[in-house]
């Protein structure tokens, strides 16, 4: 596995804001943000697990955050 092409992958996906959304504006599930990043195709098999970690683990901070707005909105 190569960490940097990973980090650098993993830092340009991040470097542009919000994770891609369906059309009811939830975050696309792991599968659609590989294939949407085009990244199943690029990987091997345990860059590809890597990334996915990284992925699920920025999908859950970008819920996060947003439901802290929706806390703050509310009082």
């Amino acid at each position: 596995m190569n960490v940097y092409k990973v980090r650098s992958i993993i830092e340009l996906i991040r470097s542009q804001g919000k994770l891609p959304t369906d059309a009811y504006g939830h975050v696309l599930s792991l599968d659609d943000l590989m294939g949407w990043f085009g990244l199943t195709e690029r990987l091997t098999p345990g860059e590809q697990l890597y990334v996915r970690k990284e992925l699920a683990a920025m999908v859950e901070a970008e819920l996060a955050v947003e439901r802290l707005k929706q806390a703050e909105q509310v009082r």
